[in-house]
């Protein structure tokens, strides 16, 4: 909880907290934004006590509707403004960066690919289960599997593509703009732990490893290389295929262009990035996410429980990083206050 409560101090604006009546001990969060001056909204600062989409629907509506003094019966909805813009951008710059350099990988192969297998040790994470657990926790969740729970692990894969869009968009419409900003900063942070990680301990998905013992090549490197090129879904999304009869999931995941990156889990670090970002209010609601996601992980074989803990304490860590480090000073490098 303590990280979870860390996480609001960094905010780049003027933050005034305060504990409610002897009733309830939540915070209350009230930020300042450009939004706060826009006269669309005729001074009204969302309601925290209301639902969620009472507050979104609220915004969206007062941003359609003209302001008491218009007289003309067409009007422009508030966009962000131009210095919105450009720190949104700033903030989202590593993040954007790591995207180019992960998508562009194959080829200028900084992070080993599907035909640089001696590079990376395939034992990396299964290893380290193997010596702490009798068993590993991602064949223990898989073994008890069938098509609707199959339905179920894929969900928040595809959602996984949209969350760095439809998540600011949802908190502009909330006029927390601060919080955009905490979000690319920390994912972006996220992200480049993981390369730095990829980097030092490339490690392959536990379904390939999985596929490999089963078969019992003889000569694992042509085997692996193989597979990676030929069968990148996982069982349970191979079974979705098979059932709808159309290789959506194996065209979704052939193109890796980092197939030695299951540690730690990009899925499950994204979901805590927007976790630790969230209004407080709405933090342990969405919590439920981050189990589902990882649960879905280990599901469809696609992470390790180490890569699930991985993600944890390096979202975690890198939270509270941000937080000394804006604790202690307020003329940080742009990318913690730009």
């Amino acid at each position: 909880m303590n990280v979870l409560r860390s996480s609001l101090t960094l905010n780049d604006r003027p933050v005034v907290t305060s504990s409610s009546s002897s009733k309830s001990s939540a915070v209350v969060v009230r930020c300042h934004s450009a939004a706060d001056h826009n006269p669309t909204t005729n001074g009204r600062r969302p309601s925290y006590g209301d639902p969620v989409v009472v507050v979104v629907l609220r915004r969206l509506l007062l941003r359609a509707a003209p302001s008491s003094g218009q007289t003309t019966t067409t009007t422009t909805p508030a966009l962000p403004s131009r210095q919105d813009v450009q720190r949104i951008a700033l903030s989202a710059a590593p993040y954007l960066l790591f995207l180019l350099l992960y998508g562009i990988n194959p080829y200028i192969r900084l992070l080993p690919v599907a035909a640089d297998i001696g590079r990376a040790d395939l034992r990396n994470v299964s290893a380290w289960e193997e010596y702490l657990f009798p068993w590993q926790l991602h064949v223990v969740v898989s073994s008890v599997h069938f098509l609707p729970l199959d339905f179920v692990a894929a969900v928040p894969y595809l959602g996984h593509y949209v969350i760095p869009v439809l998540y600011p968009a949802f908190l502009y419409l909330l006029d927390r703009l601060e919080l955009i900003l905490q979000f690319y900063r920390l994912l972006g942070l996220t992200m480049w732990g993981h390369y730095v990680i990829w980097l030092v301990a490339p490690t392959l998905p536990p379904w390939a490893l999985d596929f490999l013992a089963a078969h019992q090549a003889t000569n694992a490197s042509i085997m692996a290389e193989t597979i990676l090129a030929a069968h990148k879904e996982g069982p349970a999304f191979a079974r979705i295929d098979s059932f709808i009869g159309s290789p959506f999931f194996h065209g979704m995941f052939v193109g890796n262009p980092v197939p030695f990156g299951s540690f730690p889990s990009g899925h499950v670090a994204w979901s805590l990035c927007i976790l630790l970002t969230l209004p407080e209010h709405l933090r342990w609601r969405f919590s439920v996410y981050v189990v589902w996601v990882s649960w879905a992980t280990l599901y469809t074989g696609h992470h390790y429980a180490f890569d699930v803990i991985g993600a944890l304490t390096l979202v975690c860590g890198l939270t509270k990083l941000i937080s000394h480090v804006t604790t202690q000073t307020r003329s940080c490098s742009p990318l913690l206050h730009p």
